[in-house]
């Protein structure tokens, strides 16, 4: 999926406190398991939050290889492992289980977000949770919608263009990508699809993995947060 821009995937998302969201996350957590121990981050990325989520037994997970490689190479104390977040088994389970940045979405299929929902849940401790920032509902998503963000370190600029469509139930989303290295300028682009999933969909994703689920309607970033709850 990041396979192309994942050298420069922090980069391009400089612009995104993860130290603010993850104080936010420290609240949650707190106000519901303030003895929690360990966490899961699945589909990491290059482990930004799970840097920041110091005082936990820390595992990443991610599809990934090149996102996993940075977070690595960021975390070398911390177990990174590549896998689907619909069809993975860790052999344990954690006192917290995240999936954050809206990467739900990338299941793309009600079948799949329940599946994957329900694999996350197996992960989590009796009495512990499971936190899912989602992507856009239907009604949320503009498919015409284009941004663009650029950045640069040194000799690396990079222009990224993003460009919204939807096909269905899912938004089809092009990067393009305009990067200069050095001497050496390069496009390219990446295609990411992601499911849009409606909140009784997400709910009843927690409810049929046996979560009773709660909706923070602001979250880390304004898309809401969905926290379930293993008795």
């Amino acid at each position: 999926m990041f396979t192309a821009s994942a050298r420069f995937y922090d980069l391009i998302y400089s612009w995104k406190d993860y130290g603010r969201e993850v104080s936010y996350l420290r609240a949650v957590i707190h106000a519901r398991l303030p003895g929690a121990k360990s966490v899961l981050d699945v589909a990491c990325g290059t482990g930004e939050h799970l840097r920041f989520l110091t005082n936990y037994d820390r595992t990443g997970l991610d599809l990934d290889p090149e996102l996993l490689r940075i977070a690595r190479k960021k975390l070398p104390g911390v177990r990174m492992v590549q896998s689907d977040m619909a069809a993975f088994d860790l052999g344990r389970q954690f006192d917290v289980v995240l999936c954050l940045f809206s990467a739900i979405g990338y299941v793309v299929t009600v079948r799949k977000l329940n599946a994957a929902i329900s694999c996350m849940a197996r992960h989590v401790v009796p009495g512990g949770i499971l936190c899912v920032e989602p992507w856009f509902t239907p009604e949320q998503w503009r498919p015409q919608e284009t941004s663009m963000r650029t950045a640069e370190k040194g000799d690396l600029k990079v222009c990224r263009i993003f460009n919204g469509g939807k096909r269905g139930k899912t938004s089809t989303n092009t990067l393009h990508y305009l990067v200069a290295d050095g001497g050496k300028v390069e496009y390219f682009t990446e295609r990411h699809d992601l499911g849009l999933f409606t909140n009784d969909q997400m709910q009843y994703a927690f409810e049929n993995a046996g979560l009773s689920v709660e909706f923070d309607p602001v979250g880390l970033e304004n898309r809401g947060l969905y926290i379930g709850a293993k008795s």
